[in-house]
């Protein structure tokens, strides 16, 4: 069986949720990490790719060789009907592989903003099963604009799709649905770097790290069958 591939951008090299709900899904697993330049499979030894966030621009991403590797991997899967799933960054590099746009806002944001899940979404396979609305953890600078008739599944406050799909086979949330506690409140928000992030966006940091301990149960428990769906997807074409 092909392997889901998840390919982490940040020091840290949490996977989350993911791992656990695509090995639930009856998929094998490999990681590729930025930091450390691993080398990316080719798109015909995968069954699937999820791409998670970074601190990395997709508006930087051809200055970037291990970015411009992983844009061009998921040209290559677009392509191929490969199952796609990106989250935040994940989420700016697959508009930009399917010919959208990522446009820098000129500040950082970080909260825990509603999601509004559009209707139409409850028929979609991946993100069919989110409550009509969530509070969603969002942390980020660049904004997304998806490629043109490309369906916007979700918005939150703030400019940019908060979720969306880009055909048949594609999936992106701007949120970070990934996010387990000891990811972001053991680890993001126990980072002087990140925090400062939080703080920047105005923010008390105590405050802050309760809020979000408190607000992961409901995402988690959202967002873990959304993972095993696309698990599954990607599972049958393994």
């Amino acid at each position: 069986m092909r392997p889901v591939l998840i390919v982490t951008h940040l020091l840290d090299r949490q996977v989350g949720l993911v791992r656990d709900a695509l090995q639930a899904s009856g998929c094998d697993v490999i990681e590729r990490h930025a930091v450390a330049g691993d080398p990316l499979p080719a798109a015909d030894e995968l069954a699937g790719i999820v791409s998670l966030g970074g601190r990395q621009s997709a508006t930087r991403a051809d200055d970037d060789p291990f970015l411009a590797t992983e844009m061009a991997l998921l040209r290559a899967a677009l392509d191929d009907d490969m199952p796609v799933l990106g989250m935040c960054l994940g989420a700016q590099l697959l508009a930009v592989a399917a010919g959208g746009k990522v446009v820098n806002s000129g500040r950082m944001y970080a909260g825990w903003p509603d999601l509004a899940v559009v209707p139409a979404a409850a028929a979609d396979p991946v993100f069919g099963g989110l409550p009509p609305r969530l509070p969603v953890l969002k942390w980020h600078e660049d904004v997304i604009e998806p490629p043109d008739g490309e369906p916007v599944l979700g918005s939150s406050d703030g400019p940019g799709a908060a979720l969306f799909r880009i055909g048949s086979s594609a999936w992106a949330s701007q949120a970070h649905l990934e996010l387990t506690p000891e990811m972001l409140v053991d680890g993001w928000l126990a980072d002087p770097a990140e925090a400062a992030d939080v703080i920047a966006a105005g923010h008390d940091l105590d405050e802050f790290r309760a809020r979000s301990r408190e607000l992961l149960v409901g995402q988690m428990a959202a967002a873990e069958p959304m993972f095993e769906a696309f698990g599954r997807i990607a599972a049958r074409r393994g």
